[in-house]
């Protein structure tokens, strides 16, 4: 398990799974694609929502996800 800081302070918990997802899809500072995502990884990326680590963007049909990490910690 690895702890996150999320744009209020607050730490939550991931375990290897999401983190494994994060490391993979986020390298960079950079928005994700919904459409590029199997099922596996948009439920793991909804469930990252949901808990404040990533925030989504939807426009129309095209949805997005962006790390919500506080920049000051990391």
């Amino acid at each position: 398990m690895r702890a996150i800081v999320t744009k209020g302070g607050i730490y939550n918990w991931i375990n290897t799974r999401e983190n494994k997802f994060i490391e993979e899809n986020f390298s960079d500072n950079e928005l994700l694609e919904a459409n590029n995502l199997t099922e596996r990884e948009r439920y793991i990326a909804q469930e990252l929502v949901g808990r404040g680590v990533l925030d989504k963007t939807v426009e129309g049909k095209n949805i997005q996800y962006k790390l919500n990490v506080n920049n000051m910690v990391r």
